[in-house]
């Protein structure tokens, strides 16, 4: 059976094209856009994911928001959060890695799934 990605974009360009990278690797996917559809999801749905990736394109404030509010509620779920610049640290992130090539963080979330 697949793994299951629950990912939270920001731009809904970026979450139609990341949505077919992951379920062109593979990875069943429930996506949404912004915090609010995330934290609305209906329990289950997160509960059932294998990891959480949080995009990239909205303020590092938000999406540190999401990462926390995800390692709060469902601490057994690895979190993978996209960085736009280098210098960006989220803490309770599980990995933050550069957003620009999919190929690096698609690896990532191999190698934590398979761990």
């Amino acid at each position: 059976m697949a793994a299951h990605i629950l990912q939270v974009a920001y731009y809904p360009t970026l979450q139609e094209t990341r949505t077919l990278m992951l379920e062109s690797a593979g990875y069943q996917v429930t996506s949404v856009l912004g915090n609010d559809n995330a934290i609305g999801l209906d329990g289950a749905v997160i509960a059932a994911a294998d990891l959480i990736v949080v995009g990239f394109s909205a303020s590092h404030f938000v999406r540190a928001a999401m990462v926390h509010w995800f390692k709060a509620h469902y601490p057994k779920i690895p979190v993978v959060a996209l960085q736009f610049y280098g210098w960006e640290k989220f803490a309770e992130a599980d990995v933050a890695t550069l957003s620009e090539d999919p190929t690096i963080w698609l690896a990532e979330i191999a190698s934590i799934l398979k761990s």
